[in-house]
């Protein structure tokens, strides 16, 4: 993957790695809240050898310092120290628990230890350090000497004794909060990656050219300034074929899109021809109810009766086209649309009219695409790029039929992100200028 790659990953599947953030950051502010405040106080001690008076003695005696150093580091945290410390000062704690507090460390080419423990208080840690620097010492002047009644041959000095410390010298939190980001980006970009592997929503034309059988004819972007200079290029595609009058429109998604419909009538009508759309989705989501035509009688009443489309037939002036709804429909009105009766009607349209566009029932809810495809002198299918799946299109255009030649083209439309002004306005954004 290319930076691109990434950029659109990001820009598709950014509520995911925000999520894993939030969580893995969460996680980390209560797992550092949960641990215990810790107080260090140090102390350092300077280690001597017991020599003679003359220049290379004192080399030599400090050479031996720097020797016995590596071996009193580890003298100041050992067991001993701890256990006459723990008995010392009459400790609660184990003696194993103090040591894991106690650190020794030594500059190196130095004869400097630096004795360290950590408390949950400021005055603990000080005590600590003190009785642990105390009782160290001892132990080495009993450890170096030689003879009862001599001196020992090396002696321990207390050069900076214990400070109360001011700041707590832990938990480091803000690391922990930093792993915790970094933790949660890393994961959050793996979960974003296996979705997108296994989401097969088509988000491009350039997906859908891959498999769709027929050309692109348009992609309209509903609500953004270019959506109506596309639906003019459709409009220029499908009057090529001036024999081409009536036209099927019919989503190849899980649900119907009006918009198309109504921005492409109003289209054929800004050229001054009669339009007239024909809203036959018997799904109830066509564009009748967004139509002049909503509560007046439509298609379904003229399928069980004689009356003429003429008198149906609803103008709607605000986009310049004509409109017959569905009406109210029954449980006859799709087998009616497989009828000669819709044939009388499409003719007596047909004389009165330069341009029908017709709506139809989405191809995987009904089977009324079918039937009227084989009425109309072309058909349109609608994909919704984002929602749609490439196995819902797939599935449509094989019960469609995939050399169905009534299908010319297919029409890509998609919709701004959904946001609570968006919806109360969308109804006719794709229609306005």
């Amino acid at each position: 993957m290319g930076l691109i790659d990434y950029w659109r990953l990001l820009r598709r599947r950014w509520a995911i790695i925000v999520a894993a953030v939030v969580i893995c950051a969460g996680a980390a502010y209560g797992y550092a809240a949960s641990l215990p405040t810790e107080y260090t106080a140090s102390s350092s001690v300077y280690i001597s050898m017991a020599t003679g008076t003359s220049v290379n003695d004192s080399y030599q005696g400090g050479l031996a310092a720097q020797q016995r150093v590596r071996s009193y580091v580890d003298l100041a945290s050992s067991v001993t120290v701890a256990t006459y410390v723990h008995d010392q000062l009459g400790l609660k704690s184990s003696v194993n628990d103090l040591r894991g507090r106690i650190s020794a460390v030594s500059p190196p080419a130095t004869t400097i230890i630096i004795i360290s423990v950590k408390d949950s208080t400021a005055a603990g840690a000080r005590t600590l350090t003190d009785e642990v620097v105390s009782q160290f010492r001892a132990l080495v002047s009993r450890l170096e000497v030689i003879q009862s009644d001599a001196a020992p041959a090396a002696r321990a000095e207390v050069i900076d004794k214990a400070q109360t410390p001011t700041q707590p010298s832990g938990p480091q939190k803000k690391r922990y909060y930093v792993l915790g980001i970094l933790g949660g980006l890393v994961l959050g970009l793996g979960a974003a990656l296996v979705r997108d592997r296994l989401d097969k929503r088509v988000r491009t034309s350039t997906e859908l050219e891959a498999f769709l059988p027929v050309p692109i004819l348009g992609i309209v972007d509903d609500g953004r300034p270019g959506a109506a200079g596309e639906l003019r290029r459709l409009r220029t595609r499908l009057t090529e074929d001036p024999e081409r009058v009536s036209l099927l429109l019919t989503s190849l998604s899980s649900h119907s899109e009006p918009d198309v419909a109504i921005g492409l009538a109003r289209t054929f009508a800004d050229t001054g021809s009669r339009v007239v759309l024909v809203d036959a989705d018997t799904t109830g989501n066509g564009s009748t109810r967004r139509t002049p035509a909503a509560a007046a009688p439509g298609l379904a009443e003229l399928l069980r009766s004689n009356t003429s489309p003429t008198n149906t037939v609803v103008s709607w002036p605000e986009v310049g086209i004509s409109v017959l709804g569905l009406g109210g429909q029954d449980f006859r009105t799709a087998d009616l649309l497989d009828s000669e009766r819709f044939d009388d009607i499409m003719s007596k349209l047909r004389s009165e009219f330069d341009h029908i566009v017709v709506e139809a029932a989405p191809v995987t809810s009904a089977a009324d695409a079918i039937a009227l495809a084989r009425r109309c002198d072309a058909t349109l299918g609608v994909i919704e790029l984002g929602p749609t799946t490439s196995n819902q299109v797939r599935g449509a255009l094989a019960t469609f039929g995939r050399d169905n030649k009534r299908l010319i083209g297919a029409v890509v439309f998609s919709r701004p992100p959904k946001g609570l002004g968006h919806v109360l306005s969308h109804p006719l954004d794709l229609v306005k200028r």
